[in-house]
């Protein structure tokens, strides 16, 4: 059975458009499913519940949103081995969705991938701890300035202009240089895999990327792979506001590789230690203000419909 959690609220108004079409679909073609739709913030992680754990030895869960709502969904699954996941993207980022190399504005061709579907593959996911508390995330999860970044924007007029005019990596840029000026640096003293930790002075932010791109298709980690077992970091330190503003194109272009203070590296667990409280989001969700964080990859976590 499909079962299709429907954010109608989402995408700036497209939303509803995209299911439109969708269910003419679905209904043209005789396919029996069953739609929810969230009505309040944080619903839909019920909604996943309740459906991973209906009785049914085929469920297909299929979210109708952006990046924000496959996140609560993600973390509302109890059963993971229980379903197999798609999304049909309507949202302004579109992270996952472009990670998982959707066609982003070809909503029949996505239907049609799903209700042909013949197999499935195993994705992972990543994992944020800190203070007692977990969070999943399937994009990325950060601290400092891309946290700041990330969950403010959601909350910005600038994002909703940007959107009607389809520049909606332009809304992250406005937003990254406006608050890089603004922030608290702090230091990060860093463990990777359980390794010795490693003190990074200045840091202005620290990326987990489960896929490559975060902020409506920034490469935060060009090279960052779904299947390979761990998460990819890049971690931006030593280096002065000024030089980081002038680097910025450098990051638009994938090219962090060619910046002096940024670092990057691959690997199952992190362990953060920060100086002060750093703002920490997953998925562009804010997580908290934490002086401990850690991160994991849940190693082939997800089936995704093929």
């Amino acid at each position: 059975m499909f079962y299709f959690i429907v954010n109608e609220h989402g995408g700036s108004g497209q939303a509803v458009g995209v299911w439109n079409r969708v269910q003419k679909i679905l209904d043209e073609r005789g396919v029996k499913y069953q739609k929810f739709v969230p009505e309040t913030k944080g619903y839909a992680a019920v909604l996943a519940e309740q459906i991973s754990e209906k009785e049914d030895d085929d469920i297909r869960l299929i979210v109708v949103g952006g990046d924000g709502t496959i996140n609560e969904v993600l973390n509302g699954i109890r059963s993971f081995e229980r379903l197999k996941f798609m999304v049909i993207p309507t949202g302004s980022g579109n992270d996952f969705s472009r990670g998982l190399g959707l066609p982003l504005k070809n909503t029949e061709k996505v239907v049609d991938m799903i209700l042909n579907s013949t197999g499935i593959k195993t994705i992972d996911l990543g994992m944020v701890e800190s203070g007692g508390r977990r969070r999943i995330f399937g994009i990325s999860s950060g601290l400092g300035l891309n946290a700041l970044v990330g969950t403010e924007i959601n909350r910005s007029k600038i994002k909703n202009i940007m959107n009607k005019l389809h520049l909606n990596s332009l809304s992250y840029a406005v937003m990254t240089v406006k608050t890089l000026f603004t922030m608290k640096t702090s230091t990060f003293k860093v463990s990777f895999d359980g390794g010795a930790l490693q003190e990074f002075d200045r840091a202005i932010f620290l990326a987990a990327m489960n896929f490559p791109c975060e902020g409506g298709g920034v490469p935060m980690a060009p090279n960052a792979n779904a299947n390979d077992g761990k998460l990819s970091f890049t971690l931006a330190a030593r280096i002065p506001k000024w030089k980081c503003f002038i680097a910025f194109p450098f990051l638009l272009a994938a090219r962090q590789d060619l910046i002096k203070g940024f670092f990057m590296k691959d690997a199952r667990t992190v362990d953060v230690f920060t100086s002060e409280p750093n703002v920490s989001h997953t998925d562009g969700e804010l997580f908290g203000k934490v002086n401990k964080i850690h991160y994991e990859c849940l190693a082939r976590k997800l089936k995704i419909l093929l």
